[in-house]
């Protein structure tokens, strides 16, 4: 971190004006102070925004890529973040609510890239639903996704989860099967940054009766385009 006084000197401008300014962008969650040293950092809300960036320069590069995996497979294609005990679709036409990450093939795609410490923080935070605390801003969504949510889906138990994160790390890729509607099979496979970080999912979802078990074909099909994609990103396995 930065005092007052050195952020004064190489920004060229009066301390006092610094030191208001400081404090103004520290109240607003841009910047942070330590209580002790009275430093300045970086705060939580200037990591949000760069993640915000992140993630548009992600949907920007895989738009190429899930166009080319739609004519592929001649089914919708998503580019996925995790956001807590859910997937965010970024690049997409359909909605922007979250869905169940347990029930989803991108939600175990990019689970599968944490480790089993992480694995297990993650589920005793979302593993099993539980009702929001009534001070959290309510989140608008339809009863299927509040059914999907209290239900449970095939995996009930934190071991449940990681037999799952083996079979998808051992694949490359992850299937879901009937999870969130009956009749759709959907793949996923993680998309890596240049620091070796999932920083989201490629995936495509089919008509399971079109498909038969022929799951290894989609597998194969968002593997490529993901692997693209996080070669774009400066990935090098």
């Amino acid at each position: 971190g930065y005092g007052v006084q050195v952020i004064a000197q190489l920004t060229g401008r009066d301390k006092g004006q610094i030191s208001r300014v400081c404090s103004t962008l520290a109240q607003a969650g841009v910047l942070s102070r330590d209580k002790v040293t009275k430093k300045y950092q970086l705060g939580h809300r200037m990591f949000a925004i760069a993640l915000r960036t992140r993630e548009a320069h992600l949907a920007t590069l895989a738009q190429s890529h899930l166009l080319e995996l739609v004519a592929q497979s001649e089914e919708s294609a998503h580019l996925t973040v995790l956001r807590g005990g859910g997937v965010l679709t970024i690049r997409t036409e359909l909605s922007q609510h979250t869905l169940p990450a347990l029930r989803t093939a991108s939600g175990r795609a990019i689970l599968a890239t944490l480790t089993n410490d992480e694995l297990e923080a993650w589920w005793e935070e979302h593993g099993v639903y539980r009702t929001p605390p009534a001070q959290y801003p309510k989140q608008v969504e339809g009863p299927e996704i509040r059914r999907l949510r209290r239900q449970p889906g095939s995996i009930r138990s934190v071991s449940g989860l990681k037999k799952v994160v083996r079979a998808v790390r051992k694949a490359g890729y992850a299937v879901s099967v009937g999870e969130l509607n009956p009749d759709i099979v959907d793949a996923a496979a993680a998309v890596f940054d240049s620091t070796g970080q999932a920083v989201g999912a490629i995936a495509v979802g089919a008509v399971r009766e079109r498909l038969d078990s022929r799951f290894e074909l989609m597998g194969e099909a968002v593997v490529s385009q993901a692997s693209k994609l996080s070669l774009a990103l400066g990935y090098s396995s």
